[in-house]
């Protein structure tokens, strides 16, 4: 059976043109009323849904408030995050497209496990002309932690393909490398948004510093 690479989406093969902290305190206050300051950079790694509930109990609202309306807010993200970036341009990853059509000859099947709303997600995809190679997905908005959307994303990899052990995450975010470890699922860490020893830290079997090392990902994927 062919390997199965789950992967996210953001800092993996797209990255935003610029700082977009704005669309997550926009949907804050749509949804909980709350006026907060938020800068992304503190809460790298981290889920939508457990972005917003850091954020939250830093502004004093109670545990289950917070739960009552997370899946509104992450519903709401996607209208904030096209007001802050709908016209600015999506970039797309050196490596990106000629990875995947690497992945795609070598029968490679790819999902996707991200902590990002789904339609961000998506939108990111088709901005950049890669929504083709992705069947299947686990988002932000059908969990709240890491471990939740892997798993989540193995059981579906699993319904569309079959029971396979040959499941492995390609990820930028450390959290989210430590759980697939926990899970006993192979990994690719790419640096960028956390360096090669906190990758290695958090358990990644290999680390690629961009996506023209397909030879680390090939060597990985075989075994």
């Amino acid at each position: 059976m062919a390997s199965i690479l789950l992967s996210d989406i953001k800092d993996v093969f797209v990255k935003d043109s610029k700082d977009v902290s704005e669309y997550v305190a926009e949907s804050i206050r749509n949804i909980y009323g709350v006026i907060a300051s938020v800068n992304l950079e503190k809460y790298k790694g981290m889920t939508a849904q457990e972005t917003a509930e850091a954020i939250l109990k830093e502004n004093g609202i109670p545990q289950n408030e917070i739960d009552a309306k997370l899946k509104r807010y992450t519903e709401d993200l996607f209208y904030t995050y096209y007001n802050v970036t709908g016209h600015d341009k999506q970039i797309l990853v050196d490596g990106a497209s000629e990875l995947l059509k690497w992945l795609g000859e070598k029968k490679t099947a790819l999902g996707i496990a991200t902590g990002e709303a789904e339609r961000i997600a998506k939108f990111r995809l088709e901005k950049t002309n890669l929504s083709q190679y992705f069947k299947f997905g686990a988002f932000g908005g059908d969990a709240k932690t890491n471990r939740e959307i892997i798993s989540t994303a193995v059981e579906k990899a699993r319904q569309t393909f079959g029971n396979s052990n040959k499941i492995f995450l390609l990820s930028a975010s450390k959290p989210a490398i430590s759980e697939a470890k926990s899970l006993d699922i192979k990994t690719i860490g790419i640096t960028g948004v956390f360096s090669s020893d906190e990758l290695i830290a958090a358990g990644s079997d290999t680390v690629i510093s961009g996506l023209s090392e397909k030879g680390k990902v090939f060597s990985l994927l075989e075994k």
